[in-house]
């Protein structure tokens, strides 16, 4: 999802997880409306992944397993998925490590590697990367991208994009505008098509 701050692109989300709901239309997940699906079944199989992440003082591991029971193997498990494990595994007592709040002794990209493990903990079906990006620099952003490739695998996956680097090998990819989408397609022919894409494009490259 990508487009000017205020186009709608948060708003789609809130509607995907049922902060609120639709007056009209229908939002489907495989062909199902989300409104057949209780809430807590529905937000059970949702993790989201915003620019801000919250780094509890406590362990590596409880931070990841947040709100469930600590299976250190599956702790390892979302670390390497998320490709954090090396520089976990490095600490003094790897997933026992004890973190400050807010992370402090952790770099950017590495509070945000523990983020998407602690998205990834419960298996969700959904993965939603809210300016997950935003905020890293180019290294820390080319390991996230990686990431969000190789998890999208297997999972419905959006990615609300500031930097159209981290969406150039989406599926899809949603234009908004004033509230609306006014394209949507790969970003190959999003260049040739759209627009308001290629405007989003050319502020990018400048």
């Amino acid at each position: 999802l990508v487009g000017d701050s205020g186009g709608g692109k948060s708003s789609l989300i809130n509607l995907v997880i049922r902060f609120y709901d639709t007056f009209s239309g229908d939002i489907k997940l495989n062909n199902t409306s989300i409104k057949d699906f209780s809430i807590k079944s529905l937000r059970e199989n949702i993790s989201i992944v915003t620019q801000r992440v919250y780094i509890f003082n406590d362990s590596i591991a409880a931070n990841i397993a947040y709100g469930y029971e600590i299976n250190e193997d599956r702790v390892i498990e979302v670390l390497k998925q998320a490709h954090a494990f090396d520089f976990v595994s490095k600490m003094p007592e790897g997933i026992n490590t004890k973190l400050d709040e807010f992370g402090v002794n952790l770099s950017g990209g590495q509070r945000q590697r523990i983020a998407i493990a602690r998205a990834l903990y419960k298996n969700p079906q959904i993965l939603i990367l809210d300016e997950a990006t935003s905020a890293l620099d180019n290294e820390s952003e080319s390991i996230i991208s990686e990431v969000i490739n190789e998890v999208s695998q297997d999972k419905i996956t959006f990615v609300i994009a500031h930097r159209l680097s981290t969406i150039k090998n989406a599926n899809s990819i949603a234009v908004f505008k004033d509230g609306k989408i006014v394209c949507m397609d790969n970003e190959e022919n999003l260049l040739k098509t759209c627009k308001e894409y290629q405007r989003l494009y050319n502020l990018a490259n400048i």
